[in-house]
């Protein structure tokens, strides 16, 4: 390294000031990026999975839902845990070894993707900061040429956490990044960097450019044909809806992306979100049931569903459900759960963007979300109980208290012990010997 040949124009001392604070500076800067990159992940599992199963498909791969679920949660904890560690300076050679070996598997996969662009969007911080895909791996570029300074210099800085603690901040770290990743899967993410957060609209007031335009895939027998929107065959003829694509994208600089749901191939959206009579003074009350992935509900969930749809009724709150699916999916679930709530279509994407889940929970109030909520984190005993209060708003959770609540706990623990581990380092300045059998145990362990 160039840089090292300073020691030729100023003392060994201040060459050594100068390493010493540029591998602090290090430790600060990739930690913070790894504890960045793994929060904003753990935080949204489900977008994790979501963009794993891209990247799975992409490479002609694919994997049981079960496994891209485990391999996400332990992708996520591992950059958040190598994060505090290089941060921290705990574990000081092992933590670099740790992010050298993870950075020799990233880079050529960046690359690759830099190159043939087989996916919009890495990922690499969630839902959080869009990077370019060449931006990405320049990135990591960047953060391997530092791992390789800290895997040559890192020893010579003390730890923030001493060794004796170090354990302590392991089971911290595995726990706070163990609750905020359950939290966000089995509930919503406790903080959501997409763009429906609760007290916004899901259906967009204008665009500043024309409407998206559609093909609609229909198939008859072995014949299988797309048509635009103003041409769709007629299904008692035979045709079967498929799917639908869109073929023009819509700028939305000056407007947010509202959803928007079919019926057999037409738009309803305006009839089914529009708040009906504008003069009226009553709120609109709404439980949106959404499931992206319909073909992969179990059927055991009808009776939750069913549940939720007669505590509905019982209220007076309009319930219904917006699905990704064929017309034979669509005819498939009927038949086993023999719903009583409208069935609408929407892409998936927009689906899961929504609300994390499958099947997941959304309440609007005149189309604004008030609340959202995976169905399994719904105490379905709840609905059937007359006691059960009639106000939607009695389910919602304060998912931003919960974190902000988590996160204090998280960060008293690791200050203390930093406070701990620099009052251990303060004995060693009045103490000389302690701190020349100190500096020999380093030099060993280098």
């Amino acid at each position: 390294m160039p840089f090292l040949h300073l020691s030729k124009f100023v003392s060994p001392k201040v060459h050594q000031q100068i390493i010493s604070a540029v591998t602090w500076l290090l430790r600060f800067l990739i930690g913070g990026v790894f504890i960045f990159s793994g929060f904003v992940k753990a935080i949204d599992p489900w977008g994790t999975v979501y963009k794993m199963t891209d990247y799975l498909g992409a490479m002609g791969l694919s994997m049981a839902p079960g496994i891209i679920v485990v391999g996400a949660f332990l992708l996520c904890a591992f950059e958040f845990i190598l994060g505090i560690f290089i941060f921290c300076g705990c574990f000081r050679r092992g933590g670099t070894i740790l992010g050298l070996l993870f950075m020799c598997a990233m880079l050529p996969l960046t690359l690759w993707i830099a190159l043939f662009n087989p996916v919009d969007d890495c990922g690499c911080f969630g839902d959080a900061i869009k990077l370019s895909n060449w931006g990405t791996f320049w990135k990591n570029v960047a953060l391997t040429a530092g791992i390789v300074w800290l895997l040559k210099f890192n020893t010579r800085n003390k730890p923030l956490i001493s060794p004796s603690l170090q354990w302590i901040a392991v089971i911290a770290t595995l726990g706070y990044t163990g609750g905020i990743e359950f939290a966000g899967y089995l509930y919503q993410p406790l903080l959501d960097f997409r763009q429906y957060k609760t007290g916004t609209s899901i259906v967009a007031e204008s665009y500043d450019t024309e409407e998206p335009e559609y093909l609609f895939t229909y198939k008859k027998g072995n014949i299988q044909k797309d048509f635009p929107v103003d041409s769709l065959p007629d299904e008692s003829d035979g045709w079967e809806f498929v799917d639908r694509k869109e073929i023009k994208s819509v700028s939305h600089k000056d407007s947010e992306r509202g959803i928007h749901v079919w019926d057999k191939g037409e738009d309803v959206t305006e009839a089914v979100f529009g708040n009906g009579d504008s003069d009226s003074s009553a709120i609109r009350r709404t439980i949106l049931l959404l499931m992206p992935e319909l073909d992969e509900v179990s059927i055991a969930e009808t009776w939750r569903i069913n549940s939720l749809y007669d505590w509905t009724e019982k209220h007076n709150i309009e319930m219904m459900a917006i699905v990704s699916g064929s017309d034979k999916d669509i005819e498939t679930w009927k038949d086993l759960s023999m719903p009583e709530y409208p069935i609408y279509m929407a892409d998936d994407t927009d689906i899961k963007e929504l609300a994390r889940g499958n099947p997941a929970v959304v309440y609007l109030e005149d189309s604004v979300i008030k609340w959202k909520s995976s169905l399994q984190a719904i105490n379905v005993d709840d609905f059937l109980s007359p006691e059960t209060s009639g106000d939607p708003m009695s389910f919602a959770f304060d998912s931003q208290k919960g974190l902000r609540n988590f996160s204090l706990l998280y960060l008293s623990i690791m200050v203390l012990l930093i406070m701990g581990s620099l009052a251990f380092h303060l004995k060693f300045i009045y103490n000389p010997l302690n701190r020349k059998n100190s500096e020999l145990k380093d030099k060993k362990e280098k």
